[in-house]
C-alpha cells in the first residue's frame, strides 16, 4: 500500500516542481515575489511557518530545531546525529516497528538532517492524512523514548557505516577533511561522528540531549500544503503543549589559526585513484558579501568553463572532475577545492591547480566572467524554490542564520548591483592563497615524494580513522 501511494505522492510532487504558477519571474531589476505565508509565535515560543498550497493534495511539517553537530559534547562527536536518528526508533506509545507500520499506512515519509548548526525533522503526507500525519510527527518530534534495544541497533548501524566509509575514497576524504581542517573545534567533525565517540554514547546522554536542545524556543516550525482553520488550530494545540525551557546555547569558538601550506595523505595501497581536498578558511553565512562571493566560487570551480575545469581537465586532462565549494555556518565554514587524479599525477595536480587558485586571487575576474555568472545565478535562483515545501526549507534557513527573507525578494535586484571591483574585492578579503591545507587520500609510495617538494607533509594510515 505504501508503494502505491509514495508512488502517486512522488507523482503530484513532480507536478509541483514543474510548475511556478506560484510565482513570478520578474526582470532582472526587479523584486522576486516568492509565495504569501505566514509566521505566527506560539505562547511557548515555537515560531510556526504557515505556506498554504492548494495546488496538490498534500501535506509536509519541518521543523527545524538550532542545534547540530556543532553542539556535540566532547568526545562524543556525533550524539546530536545519534539523538535524531533515535526519534523514529520509539515514542513513549509506539514502537519502533509500529512507527514504521503506521508510516507505511498512511503513505508518509519521515526523515532527518543533521549540519553542523542545526537539525531539521520532516514528515510529507497526502493531505486526506494530514490528522493521523500531524499525530505521529507530534509523537516522533516530542515524545521520544530512547529504547535501550533500539539505541544498540542503531550503534552498529553507525559503527558500520563508519567502516565503509573507507571504500568510498570521495566520501572517505568529506569525512577526514572537518578534522584536518578544524583539529578540536566544534566543526571539526561530520555528524556521524567516530567510531571511538559513538561506542561512548549512552541513552543518559541522548535523553539529555535532547532535552536540553529539542525546545520550543530552540525551534522553527515550517507547516506547508492543502489544509483547513480546523486543522491548523489542531497543528497549534499539539505544539503549545511543549513545554518551554532556557536553551543554554554553546558557543563556537572562531577559525583555527594556520601557518602556511600543510599536507595529510592518508595512505592506502591498493588505491588506484588519489582523491584530493584542498581546503581553506571560509566565511560565516551573514557577510554582506555573500552573493559576490557565490560568484567568485562559481567562477573559480563550480561549473563548466570555471578556471579550474578549464586547467586542470581540459588543457592538461589530469582528472574528469574539480570543483570549488563553500559552506557558510555562524562561524567561518570551509571552502575549498575537491578533485581526483591518477596516483602518479598527485604532485602535478596538485601544483597545477594551487598555481590556478592563486592566479585567481591574484588577477581576480574579467567583465566578460561577470556577465556569464550573474547569467548563471539569475537562471539558478527559482529552482532553489520550485515547489513550497522548497521555499520552506530556504526560509527556515535563513532564520537559522538570522537574514532576513528579503534575501530571497530582492535577490534578482541585488544580483544587478554585482560587478567586477566588488567580486575582486571579496576574492582580495576572503580567500587565501598561503595558509592552506590540503587531504590526499592515495598510496604512499607514489604520493609522499611529490607532496613532499610542495609543504609540510604528515602521513597516517586508513585505518587510524577507522578506530
Amino acid at each position: 500500500m505504501r508503494k502505491s501511494l509514495l508512488i502517486l505522492f512522488a507523482f503530484f510532487l513532480t507536478i509541483s516542481c514543474s510548475s511556478t504558477s506560484w510565482m513570478r519571474s520578474p526582470s532582472s531589476a526587479e523584486n522576486f515575489r516568492i509565495r504569501s505565508f505566514e509566521t505566527q509565535t506560539l505562547k511557548n515560543g515555537l515560531i510556526v511557518m504557515w505556506i498554504p498550497d492548494n495546488t496538490l493534495p498534500y501535506v509536509s511539517m519541518q521543523m527545524l530545531v538550532k542545534t547540530g553537530s556543532g553542539q556535540d559534547l566532547p568526545g562524543k562527536e556525533g550524539l546530536a546525529g545519534f539523538t535524531a536518528s533515535m526519534l523514529e526508533k520509539g515514542t513513549v506509545s509506539r514502537s519502533a516497528e509500529q512507527i514504521a507500520e503506521d508510516l507505511e499506512q498512511i503513505g508518509a515519509d519521515f526523515s532527518v538532517s543533521v549540519e553542523p548548526d542545526y537539525t531539521i525533522l520532516k514528515l510529507s503526507s497526502l493531505s486526506f492524512n494530514r490528522d493521523s500525519a500531524l499525530d505521529l510527527y507530534r509523537e516522533l518530534t516530542l515524545q521520544p523514548s530512547f529504547p535501550a534495544k533500539e539505541i544498540n541497533r542503531q550503534r552498529q548501524l553507525v559503527l558500520a557505516s563508519l567502516q565503509k566509509l573507507a571504500d568510498q575514497p570521495n566520501g572517505f576524504t568529506d569525512y577526514l577533511l572537518p578534522r584536518f581542517l578544524y583539529g578540536a573545534h566544534p566543526y571539526g567533525h561530520e555528524a556521524a561522528g567516530t567510531p571511538r565517540s559513538v561506542r561512548k554514547i549512552s541513552r543518559v546522554d541522548l535523553q539529555r540531549f535532547y532535552g536540553t536542545h529539542y525546545t520550543p524556543g530552540n525551534s522553527v516550525l515550517a507547516v506547508v500544503g492543502q489544509y483547513d482553520e480546523a486543522w491548523r488550530k489542531n497543528v497549534i494545540e499539539a505544539f503549545e503543549s511543549w513545554k518551554a525551557k532556557p536553551n543554554p546555547g554553546i558557543e563556537i569558538p572562531d577559525f583555527p589559526k594556520w601557518n602556511g601550506l600543510e599536507f595529510l595523505l592518508v595512505d592506502r595501497d591498493d588505491l588506484n585513484q588519489a582523491q584530493i581536498q584542498i581546503g581553506f578558511k571560509g566565511v560565516p553565512r551573514d557577510i554582506p558579501e555573500y552573493m559576490e562571493l557565490r560568484a567568485a566560487l562559481k567562477v573559480l570551480g563550480e561549473s563548466f568553463g570555471s578556471r579550474l575545469f578549464e586547467a586542470i581537465r581540459v588543457q592538461r586532462g589530469l582528472t574528469y572532475h574539480i570543483h570549488a565549494w563553500f559552506d557558510p555556518r555562524l562561524k567561518p565554514g570551509p571552502m575549498g577545492i575537491y578533485t581526483f587524479t591518477r596516483v602518479d599525477k598527485v604532485g602535478e595536480t596538485v601544483e597545477e591547480t594551487l598555481k590556478t587558485y592563486r592566479q585567481f586571487i591574484k588577477e581576480g575576474v574579467t567583465d566578460k566572467e561577470v556577465a556569464m555568472v550573474k547569467s548563471l545565478m539569475r537562471g539558478q535562483f527559482p529552482r532553489m524554490m520550485e515547489t513550497p515545501e522548497a521555499l520552506a526549507q530556504q526560509l527556515l534557513i535563513l532564520n537559522r542564520y538570522g537574514i532576513p527573507n528579503s534575501y530571497l525578494t530582492n535577490y534578482l535586484a541585488d544580483l544587478e548591483t554585482i560587478n567586477r571591483d566588488k567580486i575582486n574585492a571579496t576574492i582580495r578579503r576572503y580567500f587565501d592563497p598561503e595558509n592552506l591545507r590540503i587531504l590526499v587520500y592515495a598510496p604512499r609510495s607514489k604520493a609522499e615524494e611529490p607532496l613532499k617538494k610542495l609543504g609540510r607533509l604528515q602521513v597516517k594510515g586508513y585505518k587510524e580513522f577507522l578506530q
